[in-house]
Formats: structure tokens, C-alpha cells, sequence
């Protein structure tokens, strides 16, 4: 190091103290505010990207939409209506952030797949996609189902029909490597299931 560079360190650390101790909390004070702005900013925008009108913007051509409103997940007798990200995305935490970036290949998609926004390419392609959400759903054990319906084995519903409260309890009776998930007997319920 050369006599210059020496006597340039040396000078740094002669300062008086109190530029260092003011110097510390305000360089920590900066960082807090940017850290809150960067984690308010990504917040703000995970959830707007997470509504029906943004998943629309790629699939506004598609039928899903009409698909979920026609079923029992949007026309129902206590007026809920579901929403994509409800069924499609995990209810939270880091595996809600995973599969965020793994859907934005729609808006890849959109952009590079010659008719992706078309519903001669959703019907050509419905069997795929089905496969895809239903093998997402069983490696997070039908989560996003039981977020809503969580009273499946224990406190069920009066209106839940006799032979479905069989069905569930025997599930609930298996070993959870054994037991199935909601997905493998309830296909189609927002999307008709492609047969074949």
C-alpha cells in the first residue's frame, strides 16, 4: 500500500467519534426504510397480481371464468363466488411466493404462444393443464380446498349428504401416507375435468 493510501486510511479513522456514532443509527435508520418500502412494495404487488382482473388479462378469451361462475364454486346457495388465486395459489408463506413465479409462464405464455389468449388453444391444451393443477394439488394435499372447506372429517355440515360423510370418514380412518386428497375424487368442480 502506498503512502498516500496509508495516510488517506489514517485521516478516516482520526475523525472524531461523533461522526461514527451518528453515522451507525442513521445508516441503520436507512436501511429499516428502504427494507419496509422494498417489503411494502413486493407485498403490493403479489396481491394485485393476485386478483381475478389481473389472471384475466391472459385468459380473458378462455372460458374459465364462466367455467367457475357456472359451477358450485360460483353459483352456490350462500353466494360466495371463488376466486382463481384462492384454488390456485397456496394460502401462504414462502409456498404462496414459489408458485407465483412458477404461474407467471402464463404471462410468458401470453406473450410468446401463438393463440395462448384463444379457447381453440385452452380446449386443445385443457387435458395438460388439468394434469398440471391436479398433480399441484396433490403435492400441497388439496390445501387450498381446505382453506374453505375445513370442516371435512370433524364438525361436518347438516347439508353434507350421508354417503359423502361415509366417504370422508373412512379417508380420515387411513394412515395420511394412504389417505387421499381432495383432487382424486372431486375433478371438475370449477373446470370441467377433460376426459381421456
Amino acid at each position: 500500500m502506498s503512502d498516500n493510501n496509508r495516510s488517506g486510511w489514517r485521516r478516516l479513522w482520526q475523525q472524531p467519534k461523533s461522526k461514527w456514532l451518528l453515522g451507525i443509527p442513521l445508516g441503520a435508520f436507512l436501511a429499516l426504510v428502504l427494507g419496509g418500502i422494498g417489503v411494502y412494495g413486493t407485498q403490493v404487488v403479489l396481491h394485485a397480481t393476485s386478483t381475478d382482473d389481473f389472471c384475466m388479462t391472459c385468459h380473458s378469451n378462455h372460458s374459465l371464468r364462466d367455467e367457475v361462475l357456472a359451477s358450485s364454486h360460483g353459483n352456490n346457495s350462500v353466494g360466495i363466488t371463488v376466486t382463481c388465486a384462492q384454488c390456485h395459489l397456496p394460502p401462504g408463506g414462502f409456498e404462496y411466493l414459489v408458485k407465483k413465479i412458477i404461474v407467471s409462464k402464463d404471462i410468458i405464455g401470453y406473450m410468446t404462444i401463438d393463440g395462448f389468449n384463444t379457447q381453440e388453444w385452452l380446449e386443445a391444451n385443457r387435458k395438460e393443464q388439468a394434469d398440471l393443477a391436479r398433480d399441484y394439488l396433490r403435492s400441497i394435499d388439496s390445501r387450498t380446498c381446505t382453506s374453505c372447506h375445513s370442516n371435512i372429517y370433524e364438525n361436518q355440515p347438516e347439508s353434507m349428504k350421508k354417503v359423502a360423510k361415509r366417504m370422508h370418514a373412512m379417508n380420515f380412518k387411513k394412515t395420511e401416507d394412504k389417505r387421499k386428497t381432495c383432487i382424486d375424487c372431486h375433478k371438475g368442480v370449477a373446470h370441467p375435468y377433460p376426459k381421456g
